[in-house]
């Protein structure tokens, strides 16, 4: 067996001391299963928190074009599905007979950023 060049090293979630594998040439970072899975949550929330506004964008632009092809297809099934997801009862059909599916969304989406901050933020 080739003998590894780096010796042993320190895990980067657990610090203990482990000899990395030979295969891996220097990219082992982690002793264990258990180690990597933490390593990997990790580099995904530091991800996921650098990226919030963009994953927010795209959700909020894919769930227009969604509403714009259910309503085009049957006006009153979008209505529907968007009072389901609707926390406080918003008038949605009033809405959308009056200002058009997209701002609908808008309206919605903002009533729940609303209400979802507003949970974070209560004093008690």
């Amino acid at each position: 067996m080739a003998k590894n060049s780096r010796g042993k090293r320190p895990c980067s979630i657990c610090r203990k001391w482990f000899q990395p594998d030979v295969r891996q040439k220097g990219r082992q970072k982690t002793c264990s299963p258990a180690c990597r899975k933490e390593l990997h949550r990790r580099q995904c929330e530091n991800l996921n928190r650098k990226n919030k506004a963009d994953y927010k964008n795209n959700y909020l632009t894919k769930k227009l074009e969604k509403a714009e092809i259910e309503f085009t297809s049957n006006s009153a099934s979008a209505v529907i599905s968007l009072q389901r997801q609707t926390k406080p009862v918003l008038p949605m059909d009033v809405i959308v007979a009056e200002y058009g599916i997209k701002p609908a969304v808008i309206i919605q989406y903002l009533a729940s950023q609303i209400i979802t901050h507003g949970r974070i933020y209560k004093s008690p």
